[in-house]
């Protein structure tokens, strides 16, 4: 079988205006696997950067950053002929990894039937692949509807309002249209635990704990309502092998304030990936 002809790209943004070495080490994992490597950013970097960049990347864009990561997406996408391509894989620098090679998760998704997966998918607002990391496949790719979806794309300042039309949107757009979307996360919450995530929202942390070492066992996982799997279900997802990555987000900010504390160990127990990438990154956006 001949080699997939893939086109990736790969949004950044950086409050410092830097490349921080994490997102260095995501490009090289990227170009293993990919053709034709795009990397948008909308930071103020450097011409040094940008030239460093360009050994890794075959297009090194900097723009203006209004519009959030869909426009720097269309941006990316107006930047060479993706209709010539066999897969686009578009995702953002929200994630730490791969925590393992992502020959694997390819070599996984493409024995399935689908025209376009992500890792995660979602039901906020409607069922959608979460965007951080979505391949699109060539029958997509050459339909009209991807066509005018991007074409009408335009900068919006709401991120509420992004999700909704843009994330959440494109994948209804695309299932609507015929096409068949999957995520490499298979798991289905049991009824106890929906129960427990349900609780969670008015249980002391203490009890919620014992609650759960009680009913639950092995964890299911999957994103109810506004409960975020990548957050909610980090340790079981990494450990699992499901997913190689993990959310800048939750380390640094740790909106549902679960426990985190031994994120390293876990990533040791299933990947060489070097944690000090994680810790000097958070380092900084702390200061």
């Amino acid at each position: 079988m001949s080699k997939i002809q893939r086109a990736t790209i790969l949004v950044h943004y950086d409050k410092d205006d830097q490349v921080d070495d994490y997102v260095y080490t995501y490009l090289k994992a990227l170009r293993i696997v990919t053709t034709h490597l795009v990397f948008v950013s909308t930071a103020k970097l450097k011409y040094t950067q940008i030239e460093k960049l360009k050994l890794h990347c075959d297009e090194v864009i900097i723009r203006e950053n209004i519009g959030y990561d869909f426009m720097s997406y269309k941006i990316g996408l107006e930047s060479f002929d993706y209709s010539t391509y066999d897969e686009v894989l578009i995702c953002n620098d929200s994630v730490y990894g791969p925590l393992y090679p992502i020959q694997k998760l390819f070599d996984t998704m493409n024995s399935q039937k689908c025209d376009f997966w992500g890792i995660t998918d979602n039901t906020d607002m409607g069922y959608h692949i979460q965007s951080y990391f979505m391949l699109i496949k060539k029958p997509v790719l050459q339909s009209t509807v991807f066509l005018n979806f991007w074409k009408d794309v335009e900068i919006l300042h709401n991120k509420d309002e992004i999700i909704k039309r843009y994330e959440v949107g494109f994948s209804q757009l695309l299932i609507k249209a015929g096409f068949i979307a999957k995520s490499s996360t298979h798991f289905q919450p049991s009824s106890m635990q929906k129960f427990s995530i349900f609780i969670s929202k008015f249980t002391p942390k203490k009890i919620m704990k014992k609650l759960k070492s009680l009913f639950l066992g092995k964890a299911k996982i999957i994103r109810i309502g506004k409960i975020n799997t990548t957050h909610y279900f980090w340790k079981e997802l990494i450990l699992s092998g499901s997913v190689p990555f993990i959310k800048i987000e939750l380390l640094r900010d740790n909106p549902m304030n679960v426990d985190i504390k031994d994120f390293e160990k876990i990533i040791a127990e299933v990947s060489d990936y070097d944690t000090s990438l994680i810790t000097s990154h958070l380092q900084r956006m702390k200061v």
